[in-house]
């Protein structure tokens, strides 16, 4: 992958445990599950933590050319700021990905999901919570992140 298509963002790391396959486009979608599907593959290959866009955003039709979000305020760069200290990560950083989702399930509370969680469309249409996260992020770190 090109350099920029290893950028993560921080509350990507709560959105992919709970991704199904749908999304705000199919190009959206398709690309979301590919981005998925290399993370997984690639456990040791670091990514560079960002709270901005990403591999992901690249086709979010929501991605406006200043690289802000055009859904309710660009608060998905909030939300990627308050995620920080409550996954103990920092910014710019270049991480494993096997030890961003071992991270999140060792430091996400249910609290903290529904606290970062709340704003978003998906959360509010019933599409995401805690408890599936929970176990989806196990199952992931348990299949793919031995």
């Amino acid at each position: 992958m090109h350099k920029e298509q290893q950028r993560l963002r921080v509350h990507h790391l709560l959105c992919i445990p709970l991704f199904r396959g749908a999304g705000y486009s199919d190009g959206f979608s398709k690309n979301m599950a590919e981005k998925i599907a290399w993370l997984k593959a690639h456990p040791e290959e670091e990514v560079e933590l960002v709270c901005g866009p990403d591999m992901i955003c690249s086709h979010c039709p929501n991605c406006n050319p200043d690289e802000t979000c055009g859904s309710d305020g660009n608060h998905v760069a909030i939300k990627d700021r308050n995620l920080l200290p409550v996954l103990d990560l920092k910014e710019g950083t270049l991480y494993p990905v096997r030890s961003l989702f071992k991270r999140a399930e060792e430091k996400m509370s249910e609290e903290s999901f529904d606290a970062s969680c709340g704003r978003c469309e998906w959360y509010r249409q019933g599409y995401c919570d805690f408890p599936e996260y929970d176990r989806s992020l196990k199952e992931i770190n348990r299949i793919f992140f031995l």
